[in-house]
């Protein structure tokens, strides 16, 4: 055999790292998709604003401690200085004379603790509102996680076979190279028993030059598909990345596909975009709900435990005596905003315009589902039929070929017959190949078109 041809054999038989199965691609994919882990970094997002919502109706306490020295520096001064003064029948008074004298400098210290405790009453509903809006984006987020999962499969299955589909195709390339070998030998033989003229014999070479220039181009396009296969597992680019036929491959059985409306119905219950919309359309309410808020008075209850001193500790100092010199204040807040230059009612349309708008791209990827099932659908039953008349196809090509060499062999065909044989065996057999994973590709991508659930 030609040495290349020996490379591209030794390209489909090596076992270096070990092929991988559907399920092991699939499951290497949900731990290391880059995509995927995306999705999940954006999910946890959700998940800490959710978190960070409940804080507007749990209560707050504040601690504040200061430590300090004030200090005066250096200064003249208009000091007054009292005295007494006996008008003539009148009672003595008090006047101040005024002087500029010098003031030394001084030093004071200065020291605070306070605890500040604020518990919201009520707020219109805002804080609740967003609490149930930030539960509702949360669970749109799980599903649009979900979503971006069914996608990696449904691209990782489509790899995986498109890897298949390669390396079978390189399969067939070569069984097409070995069938023109032993024409080329047949046709050297016929020649030296006068037979056949030696036209015979270079247009049989011309026809194995082909085929292996075929299986050549093949190994390329399996060095790519491996490459692409790799990269959708979260890889680095494995050009021997190799994969496990499945076994019942060329005994698929293709079946007739639920009726459009069925699998629509389907889809509105499991596809994971199309229940994300309808948690976007509740957060959306409940984003009218908080604007709305704005219009009602807030309250709240507030207490606060104050100290203050010239010095740090002991029965005086601020961090003494918890019973002494202290201020404490306890009340109720009533904030009611009258007018705020119509941000209120701006938020409220805002909000309001939110929803339309969340619930007009809800109604469109209805429709993209819809036809997304729709032309999955007919794809599946037109591979599905295709696959089964290449088949038939095949057969015929097979009893073609028989015959061809049966007659060439015999003195009654020609060689010309025999390799219009051999090129309709090799067409058949890649288109059946060709057909057999489209199918089985379209029945994965209408799969993910209902959201899993076939």
């Amino acid at each position: 055999m030609h040495s290349t041809l020996l490379l591209l054999s030794l390209a489909i038989a090596a076992a270096d790292t070990g092929p991988i199965t559907l399920d092991e691609a699939l499951a290497s994919a949900a731990r290391s998709n880059v995509d995927l882990q995306i999705a999940g970094v954006d999910r946890a997002l959700v998940g800490v604003e959710e978190y960070a919502s409940w804080a507007g109706v749990l209560p707050r306490l504040d601690l504040a401690a200061g430590f300090g020295n004030q200090y005066t520096a250096p200064s003249t001064q208009n000091i007054a200085t009292p005295y007494i003064v006996t008008p003539p029948g009148q009672d003595p008074t008090i006047a101040y004379r005024y002087s500029l004298e010098s003031v030394p400098a001084d030093g004071v210290e200065q020291y605070s603790l306070g605890l500040t405790l604020k518990v919201p009453i009520f707020d219109g509903m805002r804080n609740w509102a967003n609490i149930a809006r930030a539960k509702a984006l949360l669970r749109a987020a799980d599903k649009t996680y979900d979503e971006a999962s069914l996608n990696v499969a449904f691209d990782v299955t489509k790899r995986f076979y498109e890897v298949v589909r390669a390396e079978r195709s390189l399969k067939v390339l070569l069984e097409a190279v070995q069938r023109s070998e032993i024409l080329v030998r047949r046709t050297d033989a016929l020649y030296e028993a006068g037979r056949a003229p030696r036209s015979e014999t270079w247009a049989a070479r011309v026809t194995l030059g082909n085929d292996r220039i075929s299986a050549e181009q093949q190994l390329a396009r399996v060095s790519d598909a491996r490459v692409a296969l790799s990269l959708a597992l979260g890889r680095g680019a494995d050009p021997e990345l190799r994969v496990v036929t499945p076994v019942d491959l060329d005994k698929v059985a293709f079946q007739e596909p639920p009726v459009q409306a069925t699998l629509v119905d389907l889809a509105q219950r499991k596809r994971p975009l199309l229940n994300a919309n309808e948690q976007k359309i509740q957060a959306a309410a409940e984003e009218i709900r908080s604007a709305q808020a704005g219009y009602y008075p807030s309250v709240s209850a507030q207490a606060s435990y104050n100290r203050q001193g010239p010095y740090i500790a002991g029965t005086q100092g601020v961090y003494g005596d918890p019973t002494r010199q202290y201020v404490a204040t306890f009340g109720i807040a009533v904030n009611w905003n009258l007018f705020e230059g119509r941000v209120t009612s701006a938020n409220v349309q805002r909000a309001n315009l939110n929803d339309q708008r969340i619930r007009l791209v809800s109604e469109q990827n209805l429709l993209t589902v819809t036809s997304e099932i729709a032309r999955s659908r007919v794809g599946y039953q037109t591979l599905s039929a295709s696959a089964v008349l290449a088949e038939e196809n095949l057969r015929s090509a097979r009893e073609n070929m028989t015959l061809a060499e049966r007659r060439y062999d015999a003195g009654a065909g020609t060689q010309v017959e025999v390799r219009d044989a051999l090129l309709n065996l090799t067409r058949a057999e890649l288109v059946l190949l060709q057909a057999r994973i489209d199918a089985i590709i379209a029945r994965a991508d209408l799969n993910r078109a209902v959201g899993g659930a076939l």
